[in-house]
């Protein structure tokens, strides 16, 4: 019987001991998620004051700000104190960590005669306002085989099956494509298709029918993507401030050819558009099949994500060896239709340098957020 009592009295001790411990665990665990939480909020608090001095500063001084669409222009935190828009740095700074020393500078950008205000808050190895280029860069390894970011014709590019390069923007689902001279670019992906649209229906007199020309400049398509960019239901004003304009790779080639760094789509060039289509050589590096070589390999439905995009839709690259055909993906698989074929519409954009990465891996379940 003393046995029992005292085998029943350790257990107790036991018991009791390892109570305490876990909840002195969980107690440490939500004080280390508060100081993150709080951490984040503060520094976020901070960006938010940057940029409400550089629109006060620019409000007084509005011949500094840039007067072409995509020009770009910089404040930093010294000009905004030294003109009383803000305070010192170590003010906002000390409630967090009085050892902390910050610079901080503000970016504007002309989107469409809009201006977009970017922080940009470095606090040594404590903070840094994160884009989601540099944390793509700092996550994403480079690699030569399997699915990932590879680097190719003098950039990055995504490819394989499940490389981890969905974006939530505007509410839908987007695939990143690459990134080329710090840009990121994006196709359209949700499952929620836009509306079919033919590429061109214009009367071709090579034909003696109404299957289209295939110059994008002057397509109806062209027409569809601008009316998508301004109709106000596609982008909100915001998101617009996230949506670079960019020169469009035009340029016709063969179902045989197999330059894939985009010189054949890059001997014509469309400037300054806000919505596009994704060019041919971009649909084909996205695989990692070997034998994707050219718009006629079918291979190149093998091991690539944009496959995997149902129903048929269009490519921006026409035929080089005629006036009406235009290049389009049918349950993954490459093909010329006649430019007066209906088929879905997937925008293709350029966001801008300092889009600002908020959470997520990239991958389907779990896809980047910005602002």
């Amino acid at each position: 019987m003393k046995d029992l009592f005292e085998n029943t009295g350790t257990k107790k001790l036991l018991f009791i001991f390892g109570g305490i411990v876990g909840l002195a665990i969980f107690i440490v665990v939500i004080l280390l998620l508060y100081n993150s939480f709080f951490s984040r909020m503060s520094y976020s608090k901070i960006e938010t004051t940057m940029v409400e001095a550089a629109k006060k500063y620019y409000g007084e001084n509005g011949r500094l700000l840039p007067s072409e669409s995509g020009e770009s222009a910089t404040v930093n935190v010294t000009s905004l104190v030294s003109a009383g828009y803000m305070d010192e740095l170590n003010k906002y700074t000390s409630r967090i960590d009085k050892s902390l020393s910050c610079s901080g500078s503000v970016l504007v950008t002309n989107i469409n005669n809009q201006y977009r205000y970017s922080p940009n808050l470095i606090c040594g190895e404590k903070y840094a306002t994160e884009t989601l280029l540099k944390h793509i860069r700092d996550q994403e390894a480079i690699v030569t085989s399997g699915d990932g970011l590879y680097e190719l014709n003098g950039g990055y590019v995504f490819r394989g099956e499940n490389p981890n390069n969905v974006v939530k923007f505007a509410d839908r689902t987007w695939n990143i494509i690459k990134i080329q001279d710090d840009y990121i670019y994006m196709l359209y992906a949700d499952e929620e298709k836009y509306d079919k649209r033919v590429w061109d229906n214009r009367y071709n007199i090579d034909r003696s029918s109404a299957v289209g020309i295939n110059d994008f400049s002057v397509s109806r398509i062209h027409d569809s993507l601008n009316n998508i960019y301004n109709s106000g239901t596609f982008f909100y004003d915001d998101e617009k401030m996230l949506v670079m304009p960019f020169d469009l790779p035009i340029g016709g080639r063969s179902v045989s050819d197999i330059a894939n760094d985009g010189s054949m789509e890059g001997s014509r060039i469309l400037e300054n558009q806000y919505l596009g289509l994704l060019p041919l050589y971009d649909f084909i590096n996205a695989s990692t099949d070997t034998n994707c070589l050219s718009a006629s390999s079918k291979s190149c439905a093998n091991y690539n994500y944009l496959s995997y995009l149902d129903d048929d839709w269009w490519l921006l690259t026409p035929s080089n060896e005629n006036t009406y055909e235009v290049y389009n993906v049918t349950n993954g698989t490459v093909s010329l239709e006649y430019a007066s074929v209906n088929s879905i519409v997937r925008p293709y954009v350029r966001l801008v340098k300092d889009v600002l990465y908020v959470d997520g891996t990239g991958a389907p379940s779990n896809p980047y957020t910005i602002k």
